[in-house]
């Protein structure tokens, strides 16, 4: 017997009429009469709620015995408080009538206060993000339109993702047939091999990425065993069974997916034909330039290479670009000629923002750092690569424990998927005296972009014109600061002004995105190694975080749409920080639940160990939160609940501040809070529970299933094993909220049987008892993701 449990996530709720459909399988339908009006009106969803539902201008079929209904509006009731953000991710369902992939609807959303007052509004487009934000305080009705298109899944999110967790997008990312294996400690950086000197896969199958990290390809006797008709789904759970067995091999420290990486730039511009407005707002200008220039400092551009035309590099770029004796890398095609073959304007257009030099033969663009010396390393094919061909580019530069190739590296890519292979060498950087800049992504919401949101990456997000949040820029408690990279509302749009001016294949171009905006910022983190050779990561940081070289955009020091506000190149190149030294926390956000009402902060010294720290203190005025101190720089930090109100979402800022040499200092961490309403009225929709074989080679081994609903805020099921065939199992639960036939998908409620991150298996006998709990959301661990997911059975 297996009995098993599936809690429900803290804030979960489900849409009251999905398009789920158990009709087919002769049990009575969860599909109820549409809605007319606000589902859940009696019962507004708290601040904290993460929502699942669907919606569908038109009824069809999806040409696999399942169909769909029409639901072309959804009505859902929120307690929020004056400036909340609600955002909304769309996950288009991948089939129509005849097979094919149809497009996304066009949704609209709509804010609307219930006790009357400014509505928000959102673009009715087939943007796959949306957002809007609450203009007071109360109750408010979120109402989604769906137009045209086809079927889709949607999550509504009233709070903040954690770093680890995505909302089953990271999965499309995986590359089938691929991994990344690092080693263990004194293997080496040649051919892959076991402690017991067998080669994990053959030469041809492998390439060393530097730091005892291996690029691995399935071994072919292996992808001859693949269904020639496997589904990508298929072909993604074979390719996750293999690298969990790559871990088991003696001599393996760790294996995880390979996965895409993109470029972050959406939109191209024209007509404006200077840098002035981007330039202006970080306060670059002549007297910056005449203190700092970027010269003798090395800075990497990890993107799609550089032009070049009848072999000269471009000639706003040459002067500042010397590859001379292998001093640039191409991680795509393996050798030390890094072109921007495919024609991409993505990495003519970075490392011009950040290093095209101030007398080129045309001298129409100017770079941030424009004496810097620029080692471009293309990692992308075109705008689209694979973290591997990253990781070996970042290994380059780190150059194996020697005198690392650059200074600096600019990231102006990446992706929603935590791979903890990228993690390893984000960390390595950091040890090596490297400070790393990313992208904060496209997307317009607050979900953690990678490499961007790794604690040690200088994160940075988009600001048009005026200096406000560009409307695609992510943003979050994660995101360090913001830089100029377009954006055309609030005016920016004429004149050129709703994008970056820079060097582009063939000549000079416009283009816009947190892509752009990285690169200010890199050029600025130049200017401050030109000052100061040994000047840390951990540093910058601290320069960025206390606010020394950045110019807050609220009246707050930190701000959760423009973290520490806009780079300010002047305040970079006035000063000498050569000496400067900090406190540092070992966590920079704070984010409390029913299940964590506390934790601790630690400041530790960076910098000149010749400066004196004393009197370190951390702060809140708000009463629902409290600071202990536990010993001279560490402190507890604790929500005082009885001074909390259930179904609020509460924010504050803790305030550090310390004196450095009799100077004082101070800085700002984010904390958001919120107490759950109603854990009973915990709900992610009707659950399919499934024992799937591991080994399917068995014809006599079925995939057997349940349906479980939710009671009281959790679900149980229960398998008598009597009747199951033994074997090895793995155990998965979820919704089919669009009713394509498989659960699971992006945007649907998910639970699986896990050990450290990782499908566990379940060894089934005849006689066996055995009690489990898992946990389901909408949100899920990165890399046990399938897409669309795991099909229905008519077993039950």
């Amino acid at each position: 017997m297996i009995r098993g449990t599936i809690e429900i996530a803290s804030g979960t709720r489900t849409d009251a009429d999905t398009a789920l459909d158990l009709t087919v399988q002769g049990l009575d339908s969860s599909r109820d009469v549409p809605l007319n009006g606000v589902q859940n009106s009696g019962s507004p969803y708290p601040g904290n709620v993460t929502v699942g539902g669907y919606v569908s201008s038109g009824a069809g079929s999806y040409g696999n015995d399942f169909s769909y209904p029409a639901d072309d509006t959804d009505q859902l009731r929120l307690s929020l408080v004056n400036g909340q953000r609600v955002t909304v991710n769309i996950f288009p369902a991948p089939y129509n009538p005849s097979g094919a992939t149809l497009a996304p609807p066009s949704t609209q959303l709509r804010l609307e206060p219930v006790a009357g007052g400014v509505d928000s509004e959102s673009a009715d487009n087939q943007e796959t993000t949306k957002s809007v934000q609450a203009q007071q305080g109360g109750e408010h009705d979120l109402i989604l339109t769906a137009s045209g298109g086809g079927p889709a899944r949607y999550v509504v999110r009233v709070t903040s993702l954690s770093q680890g967790e995505t909302l089953g997008v990271a999965g499309s990312d995986i590359l089938p047939g691929e991994a990344i294996v690092t080693m263990e400690p004194g293997s080496g950086s040649g051919q892959m091999r076991t402690q017991a000197g067998t080669a994990v896969a053959s030469a041809g199958q492998q390439r060393a990425l530097g730091g005892g990290q291996h690029h691995v390809r399935m071994p072919r006797e292996r992808e001859a065993l693949m269904p020639a008709d496997a589904t990508r789904s298929e072909t993604v759970v074979r390719t996750l069974e293999w690298i969990r067995e790559l871990e088991e091999t003696p001599g393996v420290a760790s294996a995880t997916p390979n996965h895409r990486v993109k470029a972050l730039s959406p939109t191209t511009q024209t007509g404006y034909p200077k840098q002035r407005w981007h330039y202006d707002l970080i306060n670059l200008d002549k007297n910056a330039w005449d203190r700092r220039d970027g010269s003798g400092v090395r800075a990497a551009v990890l993107d799609t290479g550089v032009s070049r035309r009848d072999e000269d590099w471009h000639p706003e770029l040459a002067p500042n670009i010397n590859c001379a004796q292998q001093g640039c890398y191409d991680a795509v095609d393996d050798d030390y000629r890094p072109l921007d073959e495919s024609d991409s304007d993505h990495g003519t257009h970075v490392t011009g923002t950040l290093g095209a030099d101030a007398s080129g033969t045309n001298g129409k663009v100017t770079g941030v750092a424009h004496a810097v010396d620029l080692v471009p390393v293309r990692v992308l094919g075109s705008d689209e690569g694979s973290v591997a061909d990253v990781i070996e580019g970042i290994r380059w530069v780190l150059n194996e424990g020697g005198q690392p190739r650059a200074d600096l590296i600019n990231l102006s890519l990446g992706s929603q998927t935590n791979n903890p292979s990228l993690a390893d060498a984000i960390a390595d950087a950091e040890d090596a005296g490297v400070i790393v800049v990313g992208a904060s992504g496209n997307a317009g919401d607050d979900r953690p972009f990678f490499p961007a949101s790794y604690p040690t990456v200088l994160a940075v997000g988009s600001v048009d014109c005026t200096g406000e949040r560009s409307e695609f820029s992510n943003f979050g408690v994660w995101l360090d600061l913001v830089a100029p990279g377009g954006g055309v509302t609030n005016g920016c749009g004429g004149d050129g002004k709703g994008a970056v001016f820079s060097t582009v294949p063939g000549g000079v171009g416009y283009l816009q995105g947190t892509s752009m905006a990285a690169p200010h910022v890199s050029g600025v983190m130049a200017m401050l190694r030109q000052g100061d050779d040994d000047l840390s990561p951990a540093v910058a940081r601290a320069l960025v975080r206390e606010g020394q070289i950045t110019k807050a955009t609220g009246t707050d020091a930190f701000d959760i749409e423009t973290g520490s506000g806009v780079i300010d190149a002047s305040a970079a190149a006035s000063s000498d920080w050569s000496g400067y030294a900090a406190l540092e926390p070992q966590r920079e956000a704070f984010q409390f639940d029913d299940d964590n009402t506390e934790a601790e902060l630690r400041l530790r010294e960076i910098g000149n160990t010749g400066v004196a720290f004393s009197k370190p203190d951390v702060a809140s005025t708000e009463n629902w939160l409290s600071v202990v101190r536990l010993g001279e720089r560490r402190f507890r930090v604790e929500l005082n609940t009885d001074n909390m109100n259930t179904g609020t979402l509460y924010r504050d800022t803790l305030e550090v501040t310390y004196s450095a040499n009799g100077e004082d200092r101070a800085f700002s961490l984010p904390v958001t809070a919120t107490l759950e309403s109603g854990e009973e009225n915990r709900n992610a929709g009707a659950h399919f529970v499934q024992l799937i074989p591991v080994d399917d080679s068995n014809d006599r081994v079925e995939v057997v299933q349940k349906l479980v609903e939710a009671n009281e805020g959790r679900y149980q099921f229960e398998f008598n094993t009597s009747d199951i065939e033994p074997g090895r199992y793995h155990l998965i639960a979820g919704t089919d909220m669009d009713n394509d036939g498989a659960f699971c998908g992006p945007g649907e409620a998910c639970a699986e049987y896990l050990s450290e991150g990782r499908l566990r298996e379940v060894e089934v006998t005849r006689t066996m008892n055995l009690s489990v709990t898992l946990e389901t959301a909408f949100t899920r661990p990165v890399d046990t993701q399938a897409d669309p997911g795991y099909r229905r059975t008519n077993n039950q």
